[in-house]
């Protein structure tokens, strides 16, 4: 769970640290190419969800992602790097990238929006770094639960099975010590009688 939260933090300061870069260096409406036709940086402030839908409803999108952030903590609880990999890979993507596109609508009422991709002629809609971290983290969380989720249950049940089977072994090995234990005492016991009916 530390470990989850170290990433959560690093992917909101990165998120963070680029869009006040941008937000300073950049008028809102400015852009400038990196690689000609293909990718550029443009400063745009979304007032609403992804490719411009419920624009202007910002106060709506906060709710929903308070929403959504309240649902994905919840499920924090189960994370564990090592038996749920990609669950919990999914839940700190999801999160922070949440939260990251939550601080811009709460301080500044729109999102900040900067990388600007043409895709065989098609001009992709302007996102930010929250929004890959999001989008992959949907797209993880979606497949483990429909394609992962029995697998990974299965191995549980499987390391329980294995968990039992050392604990049923440990239990029978101590079960036969003290029988052996009682048969030893019960043999000192009748010796013991012979020996008092010899005297």
């Amino acid at each position: 769970m530390i470990i989850g939260s170290l990433f959560i933090v690093l992917g909101i300061l990165i998120d963070q640290i680029v869009k006040v870069i941008i937000r300073v260096n950049m008028q809102e409406g400015d852009s400038f190419d990196i690689i000609k036709g293909f990718f550029r940086i443009s400063h745009i402030e979304n007032t609403g969800a992804a490719w411009g839908g419920f624009s202007g409803f910002t106060i709506v999108l906060i709710i929903v992602s308070i929403a959504i952030l309240g649902f994905f903590i919840y499920m924090y609880k189960d994370i564990d790097f090592k038996k749920k990999t990609v669950f919990s890979i999914s839940l700190v993507l999801v999160i922070g990238g949440t939260i990251g596109n939550l601080i811009d609508r709460l301080f500044f009422r729109s999102v900040t929006d900067f990388l600007d991709f043409i895709i065989f002629g098609y001009d992709f809609p302007v996102f930010n770094i929250a929004d890959i971290l999001l989008v992959i983290g949907f797209a993880i969380f979606i497949i483990d639960m429909v394609f992962l989720n029995d697998k990974e249950k299965k191995e549980i049940v499987e390391e329980k099975e294995e968990n039992t089977s050392e604990e049923e072994k440990i239990v029978e090995k101590s079960i036969s010590e003290e029988e052996l234990d009682n048969n030893t005492k019960d043999e000192l016991l009748e010796g013991e009688d012979t020996n008092e009916r010899d005297i």
